[in-house]
């Protein structure tokens, strides 16, 4: 990269992550969102913007040419808001036509599962045919699912692809397992961008079968989770929970969402500071925020 490509791209860096750090701090000033105590929007927001660097559209332009600063800062926005780490692979930047958007990972989900719904244990696994699989379902209240068996030899594995499971315990107790055979899978990723035919879907097909049953799973769970994970006993303010309603919403449909101005937010600029003058105390750091398969309104959005 030259000199020039360099200095613009450390402009751009500064205009859209400053400007996107800027309106979540606006957001927790006025008490509209939280931000897990665990979680730094800075750094994640300096990995993100390593990252777009060299993400790439259908088109193999770069993103950061091909989509618009709204969709590019808005989708920022919206990782920040879940409190997930595109360099842990949480998450991924997806250009929709001009349109950047930060869809969760099935870790990004698990992440979100056990910050917010409980989940301390689960296990996973494909089902090739040839297994010996059966699993039951209690007719009585609560109505759960358990795997009775599941044995596998050396020549099943590795085969045909079948299905997967997903099994999970919650910190209340609760147990269950989510199943899927294959229409049910090749169903869902049909409406992914690659219909289910990418490299990694043909050649990986058990694992990327196990990331599907993970996500509907992960889904429940996620969704039935409450907030109190962000607060203190003493803190029983209101605030926006953006799990509820903005995890279970396609990309598609997040897409066309009416933004918000920047001149809502606070812009705070560097100032040199003299040997006589007190340098100002630095923005408070982020407390604490709440956030699908293609994991509604409801996730602010950022406008230029």
């Amino acid at each position: 990269m030259s000199n020039q490509n360099q200095s613009v791209a450390v402009v751009e860096e500064k205009n859209i992550t400053t400007q996107v750090l800027n309106k979540i701090n606006a957001f927790q000033s006025s008490g509209e969102i939280r931000i897990p105590k665990d979680y730094s929007p800075e750094n994640a927001l300096k990995s993100a913007w390593l990252i777009l660097q060299d993400t790439k559209d259908r088109n193999n332009n770069p993103v950061l040419q091909s989509c618009t600063k709204e969709s590019i800062a808005n989708s920022l926005l919206k990782m920040v808001v879940w409190g997930l780490s595109p360099l842990k692979k949480q998450g991924d930047f997806i250009a929709y036509g001009q349109n950047l958007d930060f869809s969760p990972e099935y870790t990004g989900n698990l992440v979100l599962a056990k910050r917010y719904g409980g989940l301390i244990n689960h296990s996973q696994r494909a089902i090739f045919k040839g297994d010996e699989f059966e699993f039951e379902t209690d007719l009585e209240f609560p109505y759960r699912t358990r795997i009775v068996k599941h044995k596998r030899t050396l020549e099943s594995m590795g085969g045909e692809v079948i299905g997967a499971w997903f099994a999970y315990e919650l910190s209340d107790g609760t147990k269950d397992v989510e199943i899927m055979n294959m229409s049910q899978i090749r169903a869902a990723w049909n409406q992914g961008q690659m219909k289910g035919n990418s490299g990694a879907h043909k050649n990986f097909t058990d694992q990327m079968a196990i990331k599907t049953v993970i996500n509907r799973g992960c889904k429940l769970i996620i969704r039935g989770s409450d907030d109190s994970v962000l607060y203190s006993s003493s803190e029983e303010e209101i605030v926006y929970d953006p799990i509820v309603d903005s995890v279970n919403t396609s990309i598609s449909t997040n897409a066309n969402k009416k933004t918000l101005s920047f001149e809502e937010a606070e812009v705070i600029e560097d100032k040199p500071v003299s040997k006589h003058q007190t340098p100002e105390k630095e923005a408070p750091e982020a407390s604490a925020l709440k956030p699908n398969e293609n994991p509604d309104q409801g996730t602010p959005e950022l406008g230029f």
